[in-house]
């Protein structure tokens, strides 16, 4: 996988995960546990999403291309 497509993954994985954290209701309709849930997993994507991101601007800085 190049460099530039880690760089679009990461980008999109943090927005993705932004909105699942900020569409996520604060007040649980169905439980407790459903928000919660929906919330961490956006913060996970998050975090992995800057960990792509991260990786790729190291790897860039450092390209030849």
């Amino acid at each position: 996988m190049t460099t530039r497509r880690v760089l679009f993954l990461g980008a999109f994985l943090t927005a993705l995960g932004l909105a699942l954290a900020a569409l996520s209701p604060v007040t649980a309709a169905v439980g407790a546990e459903g928000p919660a849930d929906r919330r961490l997993a956006g913060g996970v994507l998050v975090l992995v999403g800057w960990t792509a991101l991260a990786w790729a601007i190291h790897r860039f800085g450092r390209s030849t291309e």
